[in-house]
């Protein structure tokens, strides 16, 4: 656990991003472009050599990208539409991440209860943020922990740091922070690390819970 303690945690500024919503605006049409993308390039291509059957394939290529298109317009106008909860959520997040750096700090004892409550309300804010923001939810994987195994405070300790590293990375995803960055390896990274963030917050939680009960 000395390696854990040596780390020097980041203490994250909510309004760090000079306009929120500029760059969440940014972040949609990246995710539009990327459906546009995906959809050409599953469709592109004509089923047979005949013109007729040539044809037919290019009017339901047609009819595929104006759906496309008309979808991605509704899902637009619905997240402009709960920007203010995006924001809001998005900056919860890290101002949780900093209550969290603190209360593990040298010389400080660990507040079980209040470490469920702060990570219970990062895995809703996480949960919903990723909702609003349509981002696609990865493949799950097998869990390190099972809750059949003991829990001591070192192993909460231990997933708070991995829960910081998480959060910083996510919130500095070159998405929020290049307007021109139009990479689905970056989509797919920001996904990934919100559901980090749920998994992990919702372990804390629940070894949280155990430890509070145990050292009454």
């Amino acid at each position: 656990m000395s390696n854990w303690r040596n780390n020097k945690l980041q203490v994250l500024r909510p309004g760090i991003f000079t306009d929120f919503h500029v760059l969440l605006l940014a972040f949609i049409t990246i995710l539009t472009l990327a459906n546009l993308s995906k959809a050409q390039s599953s469709t592109g291509s004509f089923p047979g050599p005949a013109a007729r059957e040539g044809n037919r394939s290019m009017d339901d290529y047609d009819r595929t990208i104006n759906r496309m298109k008309n979808d991605a317009k509704a899902t637009n106008e619905r997240r402009r539409n709960l920007f203010p909860q995006i924001d809001e959520d998005f900056k919860r997040i890290q101002v949780i991440h900093n209550e969290l750096a603190r209360m593990i700090q040298p010389g400080k004892v660990l507040n079980y209860v209040r470490l469920a409550e702060f990570t219970d309300d990062m895995k809703k804010r996480s949960s919903r943020l990723r909702e609003n923001l349509a981002l696609p939810e990865p493949e799950e994987t097998q869990s390190q922990h099972t809750h059949n195994e003991p829990v001591a405070a070192g192993d909460v300790e231990e997933n708070i740091f991995v829960l910081h590293d998480v959060v910083v990375r996510f919130v500095a995803n070159p998405i929020f922070k290049n307007l021109g960055v139009v990479d689905a390896k970056v989509i797919e990274s920001a996904s990934e690390d919100l559901h980090d963030i749920i998994r992990i917050s919702e372990e804390i939680k629940r070894e949280a819970k155990i430890l509070s009960k145990s050292s009454k």
